[in-house]
């Protein structure tokens, strides 16, 4: 019997954008699962700037992890305009990602990451 992720994606456009928000639990292989999925979302879409919405994923991998998955797999994310938007006390994730080598801006509040978007159009 195949176990049901425990993780869903809901990803629409919004004003020349993508906002992606993923929610439940991504641990372990779902996390890898659950980032192959937001690639197929986005190059299905031609997406060229999107916003990733953490802040109701409750089960994530560790931010040492992210570090790693960021620098052994490739994803859409290198190649379009991202900005992700988490809860403060997970503030970590935002340094792994950029000390892996992804360029993303980092918000608290998705409004403040819609509003950026807007201001670079």
């Amino acid at each position: 019997m195949e176990k049901k992720s425990e993780y869903q994606i809901s990803a629409y456009a919004n004003d020349g954008f993508f906002e992606v928000v993923i929610t439940g639990n991504a641990i372990g292989s779902d996390f890898e699962k659950m980032m192959n999925e937001v690639n197929v979302i986005l190059k299905a879409n031609n997406a060229k700037k999107a916003i990733f919405d953490f802040c109701a994923l409750e089960g994530r991998i560790e931010h040492t992890e992210i570090y790693r998955f960021v620098r052994n797999h490739h994803s859409v994310i290198f190649d379009i305009k991202s900005a992700m938007v988490d809860l403060p006390e997970n503030a970590h994730y935002k340094t792994a990602v950029k000390n892996a080598g992804l360029s993303l801006n980092w918000f608290t509040d998705i409004d403040d990451a819609r509003k950026w978007f807007k201001s670079e159009q």
